[in-house]
């Protein structure tokens, strides 16, 4: 018995009808009363259905009850628009219905033909069921990841925060002046990497830190911890919107730690008054300029920054070097460093 395609033609006779028969791909064609004419053996396969079962019956078969008067008013746009084939549904992926009832995604495109008096759309349909599944195993791993990363993070910064405590809690068994300070100083630069695992633990993305919010906190921090002095100073900042990653983002934040710690410690003494100025600048060419300023005294004209054995500033060498990054002290009154360094914004 020779295998006939809709329109009765022999399909051994017909090599495009033999090959449309044989795709793995659904095929399914109807008229413009959205009657099926044309049903391939893919279609079968992933339907459920012969094809004699669906032969002259009404697409609506195919595709979820809730689904079919969207669908109609798809093909009755499609049949007055000018194009001759598009997408269909979100992201060109829809719904279908199989034999037994269940429901799978699928990726689909529609076509359209003039056969005589009347016009014949053709829907080309591929079941993307493990596809989907994939995907959404994928998504569950990586919400998992996200959390471990995160309470790694929180476990980070909470470590960090019991370091600081026991240091502050020695600073203040301390008698000597000199030694105390080195301890709050230390306590300063673990609590700014500290902040930073806590900046990331409460950021939707865990691969960037919005440093613009870092900063800000950075600061205020430093602040509160200089206590008086810092009552006689106030900040200033002005920050362009950047996020950066930890391999960049922890020592340019220990730069900023040193600087701003440094404006407070010396620029301001004998009860001065001022102000200390941050600034972050999009330079292009992913390139960002960080400047820490202040209108204090300003550094002793008999001070060479480039070469001191001050940790602080020595710091800011290293750190710099690390960064890739290139460390100006402009003139003027006060002092004023930039900073300038590769960064995504």
């Amino acid at each position: 018995m020779k295998e006939t395609n809709a329109s009765g033609v022999s399909a051994r006779q017909d090599p495009l009808a033999r090959i449309v028969e044989l795709a793995d791909d659904a095929i399914v064609s109807v008229d413009r009363d959205q009657r099926i004419v044309l049903f391939n053996q893919g279609a079968e396969r992933i339907f459920g259905y012969t094809t004699l079962e669906v032969i002259g019956k009404s697409i609506d078969t195919l595709l979820p009850a809730r689904l079919t008067s969207v669908h109609r008013n798809h093909i009755a746009t499609f049949e007055s628009s000018p194009t001759h084939s598009r997408k269909m549904g979100d992201r060109n992926e829809i719904l279908g219905r199989r034999k037994d009832g269940a429901e799978f995604p699928a990726e689909a495109s529609i076509s359209k033909v003039v056969v005589g008096a009347d016009i014949m759309f053709t829907v080309i349909l591929r079941d993307v069921t493990s596809r989907v599944h994939a995907d959404e195993q994928i998504k569950a791993s990586l919400r998992e990841k996200e959390v471990l990363l995160k309470e790694i993070h929180h476990r980070v910064k909470n470590n960090l925060q019991v370091v600081s405590s026991l240091l502050g809690l020695q600073a203040r068994s301390i008698e000597d002046q000199l030694t105390r300070k080195k301890f709050e100083e230390s306590q300063n630069r673990i609590h700014s990497m500290a902040l930073l695992h806590e900046c990331l633990y409460q950021s939707d993305n865990l691969a960037k830190i919005h440093f613009t919010g870092y900063i800000q906190q950075l600061a205020e921090y430093l602040f509160r911890s200089y206590g008086e002095v810092s009552d006689r100073i106030r900040l200033n900042v002005d920050l362009d919107s950047l996020y950066l990653d930890m391999d960049t983002a922890v020592p340019c934040g220990l730069i900023i730690n040193e600087l701003i710690s440094n404006s407070l410690k010396y620029g301001f003494p004998d009860g001065r008054e001022g102000r200390i100025m941050v600034q972050l600048r999009g330079i292009g060419d992913r390139m960002s300029s960080l400047s820490v300023a202040d209108d204090g005294v300003g550094l002793n004209d008999s001070l060479d920054w480039t070469s001191t054995k001050s940790l602080g500033l020595r710091l800011v060498r290293t750190l710099s070097r690390q960064l890739g990054a290139e460390v100006v002290l402009e003139t003027g009154p006060g002092t004023h460093f930039r900073v300038t360094f590769a960064s995504e914004f």
